[in-house]
């Protein structure tokens, strides 16, 4: 009878010696985690952002804005105006995890002050081993995004 009443639970400093242990696991498993996923999707969303603002600058300035995509240089840039007064007005550099397909239909794509296009094609992307590709049409500067 006497243990049963003797009901003494962990000390605080037993609780706070097992909180700092799972802390320091969670704190290490954390740094394990795979952040390609999250890059490739900002990836993805930052050069759809890049192209709907290349088609707006096209239109609000009322030149033509093409985009180029460099497969030896793995990056894509955006310039505005025509040559030889050509301003850029980003050049992006892809992430590690992503890679310019040299099989692509397209190596530059433009907006004409309408932000209509003549160009059409396909630029096919790999994101972490896992193809995207980006369907260009003719006419009003439309695409689509398509992970086969």
């Amino acid at each position: 009878m006497k243990s049963l009443k003797n009901n003494s639970g962990f000390t605080m400093i037993e609780v706070i010696i097992v909180l700092l242990v799972l802390g320091i696991l969670i704190a290490i498993s954390v740094s394990f985690y795979p952040r390609s996923k999250e890059a490739s999707i900002s990836f993805e969303s930052r050069l759809i952002q890049d192209l709907h603002n290349a088609q707006l600058t096209a239109v609000s300035g009322n030149k033509q804005v093409t985009v180029y995509f460099d497969t030896g240089n793995q990056s894509y840039s955006i310039v505005s105006g025509y040559v030889p007064n050509e301003k850029v007005l980003s050049e992006v550099k892809l992430p590690e995890n992503v890679k310019l397909l040299g099989s692509s239909s397209l190596t530059l794509f433009r907006y004409n002050p309408s932000g209509n296009t003549n160009t059409f094609g396909v630029v096919k992307f790999e994101i972490d081993q896992e193809p995207l590709n980006i369907h260009f049409y003719l006419a009003r500067g439309r695409f689509y995004v398509e992970k086969p």
